[in-house]
């Protein structure tokens, strides 16, 4: 793989991949709701649709029609840290992607009418996320376990924020993120690298660098005790959701963290599934999660209940396996399953060309390249000792949120069957 930097910023990562003849074309901006104020929530994944509306070269439409035409496929994706496009074309024909690309990093156009169409699109995109039972509990979780950091915030935005917005404001925010020296183009697949930085050059070097936007001051003060939440929806069973506080990519204690996601909920052998799913039977379904993120963010733990049992229970459960990764500690069979997991899935992500523009572009954005060198080596070197520690230091109670989803009543046979054991507007923090 290569880097090579253009003297107005632009950061472009190539990697010659010649197993079939396919490129992907992915181009990363560092903007995502980390970097949205208050008020102003959802800019950054409003604009990823209002890209695909069109520039002053290719109307609206066009970007779409271009693709077909040329027996591609093109997709966008936002996120809390950035905002990401990217093209697949055949081999002799992809070239157009970074016309697209140059284009649209300057030329979008924000058509008032086009903007008030597109509004009403996202609009019923977040309703929809909002109509299912974790997309709720996770979303005001989030919001309970944050006091500050814009982490707190939907990547969509809140529905009065994305209600108000205008085009002015939006074509504002655009000037301001989308620019060369925010921005990494990433080009994996059949191509020879020299002549491809020559065609980067033709069309990228000659757009100014933009004025660098501050970097906002994002500091979330520790928590210093247990935050609850209820939240109510059309249910027959009761959900749960635990967020932890947790460490940034890279962090001494990330690795150990992620090993201990995997040991807990990864497979039928994990700890969480041999105890909720198979020995007690009280949930349909557990899993862990912890992904990697510019600032410090949240590791979360979350369970549906089965009929006839609480969600009280189910955490009692979680918590006690919790005390006992700390106070036993893991044996060596599970962790060494675990590492075997997370390498098996590791080199399983850099098969396609597209698999390696999404893991170049992702580690660019929020580490340094070479994460992705030491991430097995330090992954490997993690202990039984690293990963109870880590547990004892995160996943414990003064850090952590927690949060219930209930039955409103209004679903058949939905009346409160969630055997909640505090009182709700009592233990209710957000």
């Amino acid at each position: 793989m290569r880097r090579t930097v253009l003297d107005n910023g632009l950061v472009v990562l190539t990697r010659e991949l010649h197993t079939s003849p396919i490129v992907t074309s992915m181009i990363w901006y560092r903007v995502g709701s980390r970097n949205e104020e208050l008020g102003q929530t959802g800019k950054s994944h409003f604009l990823e649709h209002m890209l695909f509306k069109g520039t002053d070269r290719f109307k609206k439409g066009q970007i779409d029609l271009v693709t077909l035409k040329n027996g591609g496929s093109n997709n966008a994706f936002t996120s809390h840290d950035f905002t990401a496009y990217y093209f697949n074309f055949a081999s002799d024909r992809w070239s157009v992607a970074l016309d697209i690309e140059a284009d649209r990093m300057t030329n979008c156009v924000f058509d008032p009418d086009e903007f008030e169409a597109e509004k009403k699109v996202v609009i019923e995109e977040l309703k929809g996320g909002l109509d299912s039972p974790w997309g709720l509990l996770i979303q005001d979780l989030s919001a309970a376990a944050y006091k500050i950091h814009p982490y707190r915030n939907p990547v969509i935005g809140w529905l009065e924020d994305v209600e108000r917005a205008t085009a002015a404001e939006q074509q504002a925010y655009y000037r301001r993120h989308y620019q060369p020296n925010n921005a990494i183009l990433v080009l994996t697949g059949d191509f020879e690298t020299n002549r491809v930085l020559d065609d980067v050059a033709s069309r990228f070097a000659g757009i100014p660098a933009g004025v660098s936007s501050p970097a906002p001051p994002l500091h979330e003060p520790e928590q210093n005790g247990e935050k609850r939440i209820a939240v109510r929806w059309r249910s027959t069973v009761p959900r749960l959701g635990i967020a932890y506080h947790a460490p940034a990519i890279a962090a001494a204690h990330s690795y150990a963290l992620q090993l201990l996601g995997v040991i807990l909920t990864e497979g039928k052998a994990s700890r969480l599934y041999q105890r909720l799913v198979e020995r007690e039977q009280t949930v349909t379904f557990v899993s862990a999660d912890y992904a990697e993120s510019r600032d410090p963010t949240l590791f979360h733990i979350r369970a549906e209940a089965r009929d006839g049992h609480t969600a009280l229970e189910v955490e009692s459960s979680i918590h006690d396996e919790l005390s006992r990764v700390i106070t036993e500690g893991v044996s060596a069979k599970e962790l060494e399953r675990a590492k075997h997991q997370i390498e098996a899935h590791f080199i399983l992500s850099r098969e396609r060309t597209s698999d390696q523009a999404m893991l170049f572009g992702q580690i660019e954005s929020l580490a340094d390249l070479e994460y992705i060198d030491t991430y097995i080596p330090r992954i490997s070197a993690v202990t039984p000792e690293d990963v109870s520690a880590a547990c004892a230091l995160f996943l414990r109670e003064d850090n952590r949120t927690v949060g219930y989803l209930l039955p409103d009543g209004s679903a058949k046979g939905g009346g409160d069957e969630s055997g909640l054991a505090y009182e709700e507007g009592t233990d209710e923090d957000d």
